[in-house]
């Protein structure tokens, strides 16, 4: 079987949309590692803008420092009903991933002031129900 029909089938077997699957990393881009998480309300809107003002926002700077080669967030498709409505998808450049940035990162964390767009914390909003690391074999 080809490594990116594997690929595919493995992010389809986790629930991953067709879109998001087939989307690349950014060059340069050695893992991934995706946060699965899943919204307390029926409708992730809520949570959505909770991980952008505070968690893509992070990144952001992060991605502007070089700790991170990008960092992307997408929602499943709400008709595939997965165990998860939301995946947060960082790149990093080395096979280290999050470990090889931690204490850098940290201090961007240890900065952030948080942001409750809709006046709940994340607790309110949803929880992570599984992380994977993964790393791009092939592509076409």
């Amino acid at each position: 079987m080809n490594p990116d029909r594997r690929g595919l089938l493995t992010a389809l077997a986790l629930g991953v949309p067709v879109a998001a699957a087939a989307a690349l990393p950014a060059p340069g881009v050695a893992v991934e590692e995706w946060t699965f998480l899943k919204a307390s309300a029926a409708d992730p809107a809520a949570l959505l803008r909770f991980l952008d003002a505070n968690w893509l926002a992070m990144d952001r700077l992060a991605v502007a420092q070089g700790l991170f080669v990008q960092a992307r967030l997408h929602r499943a498709d709400p008709a595939d009903a997965a165990a998860w409505d939301v995946v947060m998808i960082v790149g990093y450049a080395t096979p280290a991933g999050y470990e090889g940035v931690r204490a850098a990162f940290e201090a961007i964390r240890a900065a952030h002031r948080p942001v409750l767009p809709d006046g709940q914390p994340l607790s309110g909003l949803g929880r992570i129900v599984e992380s994977r690391r993964v790393q791009l074999v092939a592509s076409a």
